[in-house]
């Protein structure tokens, strides 16, 4: 009982998302998750604890979601973005290629630039623009950033969520990162050919899905050699040679391309990327804002305000103001949307802090589905990238994804004498597919789109990404019988 206990969270938020949308499954979920916290025999204290993290963790999201909005707005109205789409028709004529091209290559290298879910603020809003439809162009990019989020910024996820809490050598992490890059490409293959049968239900047969292919393999050949030689940059430098590789590969011998209304962008991914490479700026914006033993507990929250995309966004948006000669700012669209996206973020994050804090007198909800799972002998290397999906799926990040499940990942690895680097290997790759379902995702990028209906890009995602997990756990598999 205890551990159906500890899974129903998931499983409510999951049906109901499906079958009465988001909104109603979120605010259902909080009740009954605020339940089971006390029911696991967790305090008042804990609860407002676990409540502060959750505000500071929605905090650090909804100042994507303005800053996003607020630079779309401004580009909008000063006519870059109408700009934007009429540079890419001289690079070829089919609408078709010109999506794949920036769906697969645009989301891998903001993700690759800054994480933090800004793919999903900026790509679908450029897809739209070329006329595609906001359910999909929302759907397809957060499916491609559940591929190329798989060492997100600067190599965090693996560095940050695995190496310094689990004490890992170079070495394994090295390992590691190869072993998870091998088993997402063709995943990730899997993936596109469900974005095949997307896309023609929306707009008629796909006729380039040859030269689609050909792009996929300019992303994942550069992908996989980086992540040898240097993980921490193999998603933004492999979307660069991506990009590069596709418009000698498309362009026509006289077709010229205007970059000029592109600029914003490059400057937005320039600022973006500079904290990356010049330490002294890194470690000024790295302030941390913390609050240690949150209402007399052990809970800690914490946020980097500095750090946020909102103040490239801003800067860059401000800087298209004053050179178009903007008469407004446009800011009441931002702000409104930023209130309205509070009201459904707030319960899912909550509903996530719980489960993980809910461990006071008895191990934590996640902690018990980690446990359950483990019973499962040598078929566990199946499910176990599902353990990473599901911890992107209520955390909202491959990084704290694999800091809740790490540990347990690798005991379970230990307990069933299993290679720790595999199963870690494993955890990495489902975490990062967890990001197209994952409901902070979800509600951001759909926000910053304008789609209320949450529910239709978790029902098109919930497929592709357990079948591409499905995938990595069959080639863990096989890895271990080899």
């Amino acid at each position: 009982m205890i551990y159906f206990l500890s899974l129903l969270p998931i499983l409510l938020l999951v049906i109901l998302s499906l079958t009465r949308g988001v909104k109603v499954a979120v605010l259902v979920g909080w009740v009954v998750t605020t339940l089971l916290f006390f029911y696991w025999g967790a305090g008042f204290n804990h609860y407002l604890g676990a409540m502060g993290v959750s505000m500071l963790t929605t905090l650090n999201i909804l100042m994507i979601v303005l800053g996003a909005v607020f630079l779309y707005n401004i580009m909008s109205h000063t006519e870059l973005i109408k700009q934007i789409t009429q540079s890419l028709d001289t690079l070829h004529p089919s609408k078709e290629i010109r999506f794949f091209l920036l769906a697969i290559g645009l989301t891998a290298f903001f993700e690759g630039v800054a994480g933090f879910g800004t793919p999903g603020a900026i790509v679908p809003l450029i897809l739209m623009a070329m006329g595609f439809e906001a359910v999909l162009s929302v759907s397809v990019v957060l499916l491609f950033d559940g591929l190329f989020a798989l060492f997100g910024a600067v190599g965090t996820p693996i560095l940050v969520g695995l190496q310094l809490p689990l004490g890992l050598s170079g070495e394994e992490v090295k390992e590691i990162g190869v072993t998870a890059a091998l088993m997402i490409i063709p995943a990730g293959l899997l993936v596109l050919l469900l974005v095949f049968r997307m896309v023609a239900r929306q707009h008629g047969p796909l006729e380039h899905k040859r030269q689609v292919l050909v792009l996929y393999t300019f992303m994942a050949a550069p992908f996989l050699l980086f992540a040898w030689l240097a993980p921490e940059l193999a998603t933004v430098f492999g979307a660069l040679v991506m990009l590069g590789l596709s418009v000698l590969y498309l362009k026509k011998k006289k077709a010229k391309l205007d970059l000029r209304p592109w600029l914003p962008y490059a400057i937005l991914a320039l600022l973006l990327l500079l904290p990356k490479l010049f330490s002294p700026l890194r470690n000024w914006i790295g302030w941390e804002l913390v609050l240690d033993n949150l209402f007399g507990t052990d809970i800690r929250g914490a946020i980097k305000p500095l750090q946020s995309p909102l103040w490239p966004f801003l800067a860059v948006g401000l800087g298209v103001a004053y050179f178009k000669k903007s008469k407004s700012l446009y800011l009441r669209e931002p702000l409104l949307k930023v209130v309205n996206v509070f009201v459904v973020l707030f319960p899912s994050v909550a509903i996530a802090q719980l489960m993980i804090y809910s461990g006071v007198e008895q191990p934590s909800m996640v902690l018990y589905i980690a446990q359950m799972l483990s019973q499962l002998g040598q078929s566990y290397v199946i499910l176990s990238p599902f353990v990473g999906v599901m911890g992107a799926f209520i955390t909202g990040s491959t990084t704290i994804s694999n800091l809740v499940f790490g540990a347990s990942q690798l005991q379970t690895a230990l307990s069933l004498e299993i290679e720790p680097t595999l199963i870690l290997s494993l955890q990495l790759a489902g975490a990062t597919l967890g990001n197209a379902v994952c409901l902070f995702n979800i509600i951001a990028a759909a926000s910053v789109a304008n789609i209320q209906n949450y529910r239709e890009i978790l029902a098109n995602n919930l497929l592709p990404a357990t079948l591409a997990a499905l995938l990595v756990g069959l080639l863990g598999m096989a890895i271990l019988l080899v």
